[in-house]
């Protein structure tokens, strides 16, 4: 192994650390509390080191947001891209949207509990808002003035159906919560008829 590769490894496993510290820590108590000297003793690194990777806390929670939206997109794009609206009836939505939170339950738990996370539920929602009206909207019967408000609805009331799931501590299965997400969009089909008068404003 070279020097260099010593060095890389070594760079990567104390930003690993300190990341890792400092999630620990915002589970035990406020972010505004924790200071970057707490971070950096329980990581086990020293102050120069943790400034070759970040400049301030809040720089850490933007990169495990980012890290964390990113999957979500990459999962949207693997396991929904191709569903047929119409054939909801028939063949219920996969659960791999549930099986990523499950996995990352700890994480999303902290971060719709947590005001370090502030914009979590905009930045959440705006990735399944994207997914839906590049994609999803694609096999569905809706007009153009209605797509905006129609990404906004499902995108905010799938976000609050997934932290209804972890306030009960993820009792339903990921099966179960695929399909009764599914139940919903197929008895909620009407939203995607509505006219488009429905969605014009005096402004428009």
């Amino acid at each position: 192994m070279s020097q260099k590769e010593v060095v890389d490894i070594r760079f990567m496993r104390s930003k690993k650390a300190i990341s890792e510290t400092f999630i620990s820590l915002l589970n035990e108590r406020d972010f505004k509390t924790i200071s970057i000297t707490e971070i950096v003793n329980k990581a086990g690194v020293n102050r120069g080191t943790f400034y070759k990777h970040y400049a301030y806390k809040e720089d850490i929670l933007k990169e495990i947001l980012d890290q964390f939206l990113d999957h979500l997109t990459i999962m949207l794009e693997d396991n929904y891209r191709d569903i047929c609206y119409s054939n909801l009836k028939t063949i219920p939505l996969s659960d791999a949207l549930f099986v990523f939170i499950c996995e990352h339950r700890n994480y999303f738990h902290l971060a719709i509990h947590s005001v370090g996370f502030l914009n979590f539920q905009l930045q959440f929602s705006a990735v399944l808002k994207k997914f839906l009206n590049e994609s999803f909207f694609s096999t569905v019967q809706y007009s153009l003035k209605s797509q905006k408000p129609l990404g906004a609805y499902i995108a905010n009331g799938v976000y609050g159906y997934l932290v209804e799931w972890d306030e009960t501590n993820y009792a339903s299965s990921t099966t179960e919560m695929a399909q009764q997400l599914t139940d919903i969009f197929v008895l909620d089909r009407s939203i995607f008829q509505l006219p488009l008068s429905n969605f014009v404003t005096e402004n428009d």
